[in-house]
């Protein structure tokens, strides 16, 4: 199967997503982002309809509407994690300017902003792996860069601050990377599962690792682990790839509580 070039795009796309996904997943969980990457999928429908409406790429619109609401939620800091009705309103607001941008265009164009909510990765093109391998690659770099005080600003943020780390800017320019993140993964499960990949594979590295880089290193393995075989079953038994992808990671997340259950009996 994988002599099909969708399937190599898909499986090329899907391990950049994951990898990606593997890494900032780990850093959502500890700094408590988990409703504010919720919030930034779901904001990913109505980028990608006012993309559309405008004759633009649908990840380009994504790109910039979760760019801008990065920026804010990042100024924000630990409001953003103290308010969640603040965030409630302003994404119902958003959605509902996305449901409206679809409504003025019921023709083929909707088709490819519903793939956004659902996901197709094996239509995956050769132009959307370069995009991701692009994007996948600032991310990294921004990642290697700010690793060390991004680990200890999550840990222990008023400690960072008294060291004179700028918890702040770390806090934007993460939102950043979570945003970029966001965009991608919407390429692969949608928007509506996107919060899967940013969740489930870094809650599973904290179950059996240590250290913090044994914890990433864990998730990215298990996200990745999760998207081949997902591709796998999903061709040949006929199924939803993002289905797929969903049901592996909660397996493996529910083995995870399985043992924590079993080690405290």
């Amino acid at each position: 199967m994988w002599a099909y070039s969708f399937m190599q795009n898909a499986l090329f796309g899907g391990i950049i997503v994951a990898t990606v996904c593997g890494i900032v997943s780990v850093f959502v969980i500890l700094r408590r982002m988990g409703f504010a990457a919720h919030a930034l999928g779901h904001m990913s429908l109505t980028g990608a309809s006012a993309a559309a409406l405008l004759g633009m790429s649908s990840i380009l619109g994504q790109l910039v509407l979760n760019g801008l609401a990065a920026i804010v939620m990042g100024l924000m800091g630990d409001k953003v994690k103290k308010n969640d009705l603040a965030i409630g309103v302003v994404l119902t607001f958003v959605l509902g300017l996305g449901a409206y941008f679809l409504f003025l265009f019921q023709n083929n164009y909707a088709g490819s902003v519903m793939a956004i909510l659902f996901g197709n990765i094996f239509a995956v093109s050769n132009t959307q792996i370069w995009q991701l391998l692009g994007l996948a690659s600032v991310i990294l770099m921004i990642m290697l860069v700010i690793s060390r005080p991004l680990i200890f600003a999550s840990i222990d943020p008023v400690v960072a601050e008294s060291k004179n780390v700028s918890v702040k800017l770390l806090s934007v320019v993460f939102f950043l990377v979570l945003a970029i993140t966001v965009s991608m993964a919407c390429q692969v499960v949608g928007a509506l599962l996107v919060f899967v990949l940013l969740i489930i594979p870094g809650a599973i590295g904290i179950q059996w690792g240590e250290s913090i880089y044994r914890i990433v290193a864990i998730s990215v393995g298990v996200a990745n682990a999760a998207l081949i075989l997902a591709l796998y079953v999903s061709y040949h038994f006929d199924l939803p790839a993002s289905f797929c992808i969903t049901m592996l990671l909660c397996c493996g997340y529910f083995i995870g509580v399985v043992k924590a259950f079993i080690k405290r009996g």
